[in-house]
């Protein structure tokens, strides 16, 4: 997990707590297992009701790959190895990507459809039809990630909704079992305990459902922008351009990548 997530889960739950310590609140008040349970259980339950078990766990392993730094995209390195092999075709020929495809680089997730472009480069020498047959792969690749988004955004809308609901099963059971010669002092609370698996609900919806989902879009960003970047430097490559064109080409894409704006400006000054 990257330093950006670690601070942003603690600056988050460091002030929710330090505002409800400020009003006098104990902490202890607010640890229930019972709508722990009706909450995150019951979000689970209604997401693998939802989307099925398979799915929903290929988007907890792609949430948790994703903070992974390995999985994070390299525009540089892409770049250096289109290049690479851009200078091997231009001395001996384009058949020569093949002797390339034993890379071990190539079997990573980020550089599958690399490999699937340089086998197409020696297959189809129109370069418009490689391009088409590289675009419906990264419509799919949207679409297979785009469902792992959704997960997390439901989960982030069914969870205050199962909040509502433990929040009046705790109500019903107060309300059913107190004895009417209680105090007041006691009813109020069992409804405060109550209310704590509305606050579960909000909670986990609004710091962990919906932030994941919304990391995950930025990941996508990122990985849409770095396939096109193998699209478009490998539709050079079979063209016959030369390695630097190709490099002055892709380093345009530096802007969608954190800390490249350097390499972007050296890139267009090259």
């Amino acid at each position: 997990m990257d330093i950006s997530t670690i601070v942003g889960l603690l600056v988050s739950i460091g002030g929710i707590i330090a505002g409800y310590l400020l009003d006098g609140g104990e902490v202890n008040a607010l640890i229930r297992l019972s709508p722990f349970l009706v909450v995150v259980v019951g979000t689970i339950g209604v997401v693998i009701t939802s989307f099925g078990l398979v799915d929903v766990g290929n988007a907890v392993k792609s949430l948790f790959a994703s903070y992974n730094p390995k999985n994070k995209p390299d525009p540089e390195a892409l770049i250096k190895k289109i290049c690479d092999l851009a200078d091997l075709c231009r001395s001996q020929g384009l058949l020569q990507l093949q002797s390339r495809l034993n890379d071990s680089d190539l079997n990573h997730e980020n550089y599958l459809m690399l490999k699937e472009a340089m086998i197409l480069a020696t297959d189809i020498k129109n370069t418009e039809t490689m391009q088409e047959t590289l675009q419906a792969d990264i419509a799919s690749y949207t679409q297979k990630k785009q469902l792992e988004i959704d997960i997390f955004v439901e989960a982030g809308g069914y969870s205050p909704t199962l909040g509502i609901i433990g929040t009046v099963v705790g109500l019903v059971q107060v309300l059913s079992t107190i004895d009417v010669n209680a105090s007041t002092a006691a009813l109020t609370t069992g409804i405060a305990s109550a209310f704590i698996a509305t606050l579960y609900g909000i909670f986990f919806a609004n710091v962990v459902y919906l932030p994941a989902a919304n990391h995950l879009k930025t990941c996508l960003k990122r990985q849409l922008v770095f396939r096109d970047m193998i699209v478009d430097g490998m539709c050079m490559l079979a063209s016959g351009e030369s390695s630097r064109n190709i490099e002055n080409k892709l380093a345009l894409y530096y802007h969608a990548f954190p800390n490249c704006e350097d390499k972007y400006k050296a890139g267009i000054e090259n």
